[in-house]
């Protein structure tokens, strides 16, 4: 997923454990670090016209949405009520943040428009219009994004999830990006031991230790298909690949997240049972993420 307003909900098919995580106490945006969440069967995806009391009624084991409402950021409170499931027990709540593209309508792009020129700014996502790529190593957009982080926790999120950490393919700095990532998850953790870093895309970085010692999982859309074109099977060696670089996140107790937006009933059944098999955590969902 970019980083556009959208919705989406899927059925996790297999369970797995965020091994090493925290799970929090009574206190609002409190961790207790060495306390493992119960196992993800079930998750939820929505970026926009969030309900947090349809959360809160809601059976998912973890939830991913925006940090802001249509009335703005997610109060502490509101973030809490999202955490409790009907049954009292704990739900993961993870907050979106793009680190690789800048959106237009968030609340630093009037900032930075204000203070001048912006470094940082790269060109504009032809598919997903509002969203910019960005020169990531650049010392401004590293400290929005830690000021972003720094809103997540003290919302009381659980964790970030961090998408469009695959723009080093476009515009280069693989070994930077693994060091912004492990910037980021230094930062939120001495802040809140035990809070939660996943990360999305670039499964390249994968075989680099420092990353996965950086992350807490990790989040694959198109592993099936769509990778090049909506609806058509991926290349055969190139889901090969990602698997043997998924595995090792799987191998060290964390979780694998897979996204994909079948096409048809055959290949969402396909990718149903693939995921399935991989022991990964799957979403089947729609491209435009516009519904719930």
């Amino acid at each position: 997923m970019r980083g556009v307003a959208g919705a989406l909900v899927a059925i996790a098919l297999m369970a797995g454990v965020l091994a090493g995580a925290a799970q929090a106490d009574d206190t609002v945006g409190l961790a207790v670090p060495g306390l493992p969440p119960a196992a993800v069967k079930r998750w939820h995806y929505q970026l926009q016209n969030v309900d947090p009391a349809a959360i809160a009624q809601s059976d998912a084991d973890m939830v991913v949405i925006d940090l802001a409402g249509e009335d703005g950021h997610f109060s502490r409170a509101q973030v809490e009520a999202m955490r409790r499931k009907p049954d009292g027990a704990r739900r993961i709540v993870l907050a979106y943040m793009s680190i690789g593209e800048a959106e237009d309508y968030r609340w630093y792009w009037a900032e930075n428009e204000q203070n001048g020129a912006r470094e940082w700014l790269g060109q504009e996502n032809k598919r997903w219009r509002g969203n910019y790529a960005v020169r990531f190593w650049h010392p401004q957009w590293q400290a929005i994004i830690l000021d972003y982080a720094d809103r997540i926790v003290d919302a009381g999120f659980d964790g970030v999830y961090l998408d469009r950490v695959d723009i080093f393919e476009e515009v280069g700095g693989a070994e930077a990006m693994v060091e912004f990532v492990e910037r980021i998850a230094q930062h939120v953790k001495a802040r809140r031991p035990g809070f939660l870093v996943i990360s999305q895309n670039g499964d390249a970085l994968i075989p680099n230790e420092r990353f996965r010692a950086a992350i807490d999982g990790f989040a694959r859309e198109d592993l099936f298909y769509g990778e090049q074109t909506d609806g058509v099977r991926n290349d055969a060696d190139s889901i090969a690949e990602s698997l043997v670089r998924l595995r090792l996140v799987a191998a060290e107790g964390k979780p694998v997240f897979v996204v994909e937006y079948p096409k048809s009933e055959a290949q969402a059944q396909i990718a149903w049972r693939e995921i399935g098999e991989q022991n990964f955590i799957g979403l089947l969902a729609k491209r435009a993420l516009d519904h719930k």
